[in-house]
C-alpha cells in the first residue's frame, strides 16, 4: 500500500514579497506557479522578506487549501529574508533548527498522510559562500534526519552540485577557477567563484552517506541559470543542479520535472513520489 504525493522545491528569489530580491517577477507570478504545480508540499527557500509579507498572499494560499509556515533565516546580514513551507497535508508539528556556524534556520515538519501515517519534511538552504561552510552544516542536517524512524524527504537549495555532473567537472578545473576569480564584473565574479566551490560536490556525497537518503532525481535535471538579481541581462539557460529532493527508504519517484523560467535563477522542481505505507 502506498500514497502518491506531489513534492516541490523552489528557490523563488524572494518573489512572494514584492521588492525582496528578484526584479523579474511579482507575488502574483509566484501564486500563478503554485496554482500550476498543484503540489501537496512546497518548500520555498528565498520566499522573501517575511516581515513585509502581504496578507493577500497568505489569504490566497489558504484559499487554495494550503497552510503556510514562513520564517526568517535569522542571519543578521539577511534581515527578515526567509523561507516558507507550504503544505496541503495536515501539519502535525514543526521545529526550526539553527546551524551553529551561521545561525541560519532550517525547518523540520511532520505531516499527516491520509492513513494517519506521518511524513517528515526537512527543508534546507545551505550556505552559498563555500564548500567548507556547507560541510560544517551537513552533520547538523544528518542528526535531524537520523533522529526519527519516520519516512523523510529532505529538499531545498543545497548550493551544491553532484561531483560527477558534467558542469561540476568543468567548473572546478583550475582554468575555470582562475577565470572566475578574474572576471572584471564584480557581481559576476562573485557568482563565478561561488559556483566553483559548489562544483566540488562533497556536500551532497557526505549528506547521502550520513543519512542513507537517496536522490529522487535519477536523471539529475539541471535547475539553475546565471540570470538573477543584478544579472538580468544573462541568458536564462539551465547550467547546473543545486536544488535537490532526497528521500528515505520506501519513497520512490514516479515522475520528476523541472519547470521553465518564471523569474528566479532557480526553476521550480516537481517530484511525484510514491510513499510506501
Amino acid at each position: 500500500m502506498s500514497t502518491q504525493l506531489r513534492i516541490v522545491t523552489w528557490n523563488a528569489e524572494g518573489m512572494f514579497v514584492a521588492g525582496s530580491k528578484t526584479r523579474r517577477a511579482t507575488p502574483h507570478d509566484g501564486i500563478a506557479v503554485i496554482k500550476k504545480l498543484d503540489a501537496d508540499v512546497i518548500f520555498v527557500p528565498e520566499f522573501g522578506d517575511v516581515d513585509r509579507l502581504d496578507e493577500s498572499v497568505t489569504t490566497t494560499l489558504h484559499a487554495l487549501g494550503y497552510e503556510v509556515v514562513a520564517y526568517e533565516y535569522g542571519q543578521a546580514e539577511l534581515g527578515a529574508y526567509g523561507a516558507a513551507l507550504i503544505t496541503r497535508l495536515p501539519l502535525s508539528d514543526y521545529h526550526l533548527h539553527q546551524f551553529g556556524n551561521t545561525g541560519r534556520k532550517f525547518i523540520e515538519a511532520t505531516l499527516v498522510l491520509d492513513s494517519a501515517k506521518k511524513l517528515r519534511i526537512v527543508g534546507v538552504h545551505l550556505d552559498d559562500r563555500s564548500e567548507e561552510i556547507r560541510l560544517q552544516q551537513v552533520p547538523e542536517v544528518s542528526e535531524v534526519v537520523n533522529s526519527k524512524d519516520t519516512k523523510t524527504i529532505v529538499l531545498g537549495d543545497f548550493n551544491a552540485m553532484h561531483a560527477t555532473a558534467r558542469f561540476a567537472r568543468l567548473a572546478r578545473t583550475k582554468p575555470m577557477a582562475y577565470v572566475a576569480k578574474h572576471i572584471p564584473h564584480q557581481k559576476l565574479r562573485s557568482v563565478g567563484t561561488r559556483v566553483t566551490e559548489m562544483a566540488i560536490g562533497s556536500t551532497l556525497i557526505e549528506l547521502l552517506a550520513a543519512t542513507k537518503l537517496h536522490d529522487l532525481d535519477t536523471a539529475r535535471h539541471t535547475t539553475i541559470s546565471a540570470r538573477q538579481a543584478g544579472l538580468e541581462w544573462l541568458p536564462s539557460i539551465r547550467l547546473a543542479k543545486i536544488d535537490w529532493i532526497l528521500g528515505s527508504a520506501g519513497i520512490s519517484t514516479v515522475h520528476y520535472r523541472v519547470l521553465p523560467d518564471v523569474g528566479s535563477d532557480h526553476r521550480p522542481v516537481l517530484a511525484v513520489v510514491d510513499v510506501a505505507l
